[in-house]
């Protein structure tokens, strides 16, 4: 099924949909699941349980035509991927060179912060391969790094100022310096949902991750509409604008504003 048609079964009011076994007891796993709220609408998944609800044809093609998982293990490296870094690891190097203004040695700025990062080898073994003749491993991590990173610079740049929302109006400079953590960890419950429909994580593992979603809630967004904000501005940055961003403020809205909402009926 399509964004567009499932975005039509959301706003006809199917809406919020409850898992019929009930749904989560524990308040921390609550607020978790509440954090993957505007993905599990996306995909019209249970809204209050750790079950999504999906079919298992739904789920083999999300979990494989978009995130490539399709075993224990690719789930397991995506999921620690999107705990540890995420599409934040780019933002934060990418907002920091636009911040500091053009120019016109981006690319050069980019890459340095990259192999500063420590995150594909040591910066000095890194160097030394990229001088280096022929191809390596970590030539090929850093330059496809190098890619994605320059593209979100390129996004960013479009949606930059532009942003926003019936609740909380224009974002301001302050709001894309407040990074994209709810972006990863939207993604990161979503994701850990449906790897365990799948069983390819246990439910040890999944309470882990869901723990961790909370703790990282609470300790860095004081509303919903904040979270938003955070969500919004990280979708921007990782494709920029088209017609799937409308939809997923559309849904971001709602959610801010229905009083059937979640949202709306447990502030953060």
């Amino acid at each position: 099924m399509g964004f567009l048609k499932k975005l039509f079964q959301i706003v006809s009011g199917k809406k919020y949909r409850n898992c019929p076994n009930g749904a989560a007891a524990d308040p921390a796993a609550q607020r978790a699941l509440q954090a993957g709220l505007i993905n599990s609408e996306q995909i019209m998944a249970y809204c209050d349980s750790y079950a999504t609800g999906l079919s298992d044809e739904t789920l083999s093609e999300g979990l494989g035509s978009h995130w490539g998982i399709r075993s224990p293990q690719e789930a397991a490296e995506t999921l620690a991927s999107l705990g540890r870094h995420g599409h934040r690891f780019f933002y934060d190097i990418v907002f920091r060179i636009y911040s500091d203004g053009a120019s016109g040695e981006e690319r050069q700025e980019v890459l340095e912060a990259l192999i500063a990062s420590g995150r594909y080898g040591s910066p000095e073994t890194v160097r030394e391969q990229i001088a280096a003749q022929g191809p390596s491993e970590e030539k090929d991590l850093v330059f496809s790094a190098l890619e994605q990173a320059l593209e979100m610079l390129e996004n960013l740049r479009s949606v930059f100022r532009l942003l926003e929302d019936k609740v909380n109006g224009s974002y301001l400079p302050k709001d894309y310096s407040g990074g994209i953590l709810a972006w990863d960890l939207g993604r990161l419950v979503t994701v850990a949902r449906m790897s365990l429909d799948c069983k390819y994580i246990e439910q040890a593992e999944f309470d882990r991750i869901l723990s961790h979603a909370d703790k990282e809630l609470r300790s860095n967004f004081s509303s919903w509409p904040q979270f938003a904000k955070s969500y919004i501005i990280g979708r921007a940055s990782w494709a920029g604008q088209n017609m799937t961003l409308g939809g997923i403020i559309g849904i971001a809205e709602d959610l801010m504003t229905d009083e059937r909402s979640p949202w709306v009926l447990s502030p953060l």
